[in-house]
């Protein structure tokens, strides 16, 4: 019995989205392999399948762990830079800011008043 999937690109794109949430310091490349496609291939999939480029979607999915470490651990936003592989705590800064509209220390800050 063969299993047949009824949207591929779809299919794809979810796949590529766990090996992400999976391996969150990860490159295009690998996600490409992983999927078996090309690193075009794979952009055409996320072009017509998602609003983000597969770089985006590897940011995003940084930022979402990053604001659960701030949430819930006493992690310097430091540490949570490094341990995501960001390049710099200011670019970890910047794309925090991007993604979320709020610097760390504002997200740890409204967490402590929940």
């Amino acid at each position: 019995m063969q299993y047949t999937v009824k949207n591929p690109q779809k299919y794809i794109l979810e796949k590529a989205k766990k090996y992400i949430y999976e391996n969150t310091n990860c490159k295009v490349s690998d996600i490409a392999k992983y999927c078996l496609l090309s690193e075009s291939g794979l952009y055409n999939v996320f072009k017509k399948e998602s609003e983000l480029t597969p770089n985006e979607l590897i940011q995003k999915i940084r930022c979402e762990k990053a604001v659960l470490m701030l949430t819930t651990t006493n992690k310097s936003i430091e540490e949570i830079s490094n341990s995501l592989e960001f390049s710099s705590t200011s670019y970890f800064r910047k794309v925090m800011y991007r993604y979320t509209q709020k610097t760390p220390r504002e997200i740890r800050k409204s967490s402590e008043n929940i």
